[in-house]
């Protein structure tokens, strides 16, 4: 009997932490939101506005990350980024490299003509939540 009452105590104790681990994850719907919001702001070069996405323990100048890029591969983000596809995502409702929730979506998108790889990585944990990291390659 005392088993059962023990086990019974263990599923509804499991059941309860799964459920608010749950409501502290990020889902795709957020990720994806954030990313259209920063590809918008660096169009329109309202750096600011981008920087405010980001999760504020990842402060971080988006104006430069994004400059240097233009430079690296020859395009100018302000003429449109195109989104093309996304390729690929990962999702954690638990990871110890954020001590929190983080969602990763890597997509293809074209740049004045040419096709780059674009990752960003949604983080939500005790500090915030906002963009973690950005990643753009050929």
């Amino acid at each position: 009997m005392k088993f059962r009452v023990f086990l019974c105590v263990l599923l509804v104790l499991v059941l309860s932490l799964s459920l608010v681990s749950c409501e502290n994850r990020v889902t795709k719907d957020e990720a994806k939101e954030q990313v259209n919001k920063l590809l918008d702001a660096v169009v329109d070069e309202r750096f600011d506005d981008a920087k405010s996405l980001l999760h504020p323990k990842r402060a971080f100048d988006v104006q430069d990350l994004f400059e240097r890029a233009e430079a690296e591969y020859n395009v100018d983000f302000q003429d449109s980024i195109e989104l093309e596809r996304y390729t690929g995502f990962s999702s954690a409702v638990y990871s110890s490299e954020v001590d929190g929730s983080s969602y990763e979506l890597e997509m293809d998108i074209v740049v004045s003509g040419k096709a780059l790889e674009l990752t960003v990585e949604v983080v939500r944990n005790n500090s915030g939540f906002g963009i973690y990291d950005i990643e753009i390659d050929d």
